[in-house]
């Protein structure tokens, strides 16, 4: 693999201090309940894209190096991409992981402080 090919984004992060407070900001505002995947999870499907809540936690807390939105591109696989980024200097940041819905994950944290995340689509993913 010489070049990263970026897909649509299908999920998009936000981390947050208080879950349960967002959980019901954003079902409020969206008009939809939220799926409780995990207990640090909630999730949206919004037609081809996720919106996704996750509980700060070790390496996303505010105050950390990279905090914040983390839009999640689909590419054909993570392990590749991953590797790809981290020999041109990028850190796997979390992951990469497969996670409860089959998808695999991985956010990247760039050279220059941000995170990119690569998503895999997995069986029952909905993409």
């Amino acid at each position: 693999m010489n070049h990263l090919t970026l897909g649509p984004v299908g999920n998009v992060f936000f981390f947050v201090p208080d879950l349960d407070a967002a959980v019901g900001w954003y079902e409020a505002l969206l008009g939809l309940p939220a799926k409780r995947a995990m207990p640090q999870l909630a999730v949206w499907q919004l037609g081809a894209l996720r919106l996704t809540l996750h509980a700060e936690d070790d390496y996303d807390a505010r105050g950390t190096p990279a905090t914040g939105t983390v839009p999640y591109f689909d590419v054909a696989d993570v392990d590749a991409a991953t590797a790809l980024c981290v020999a041109r200097g990028g850190v796997a940041h979390r992951g990469p992981k497969t996670v409860f819905s089959g998808e695999r994950l991985v956010q990247i944290l760039d050279p220059f402080g941000n995170l990119l995340g690569l998503r895999q689509p997995g069986a029952g993913s909905g993409a």
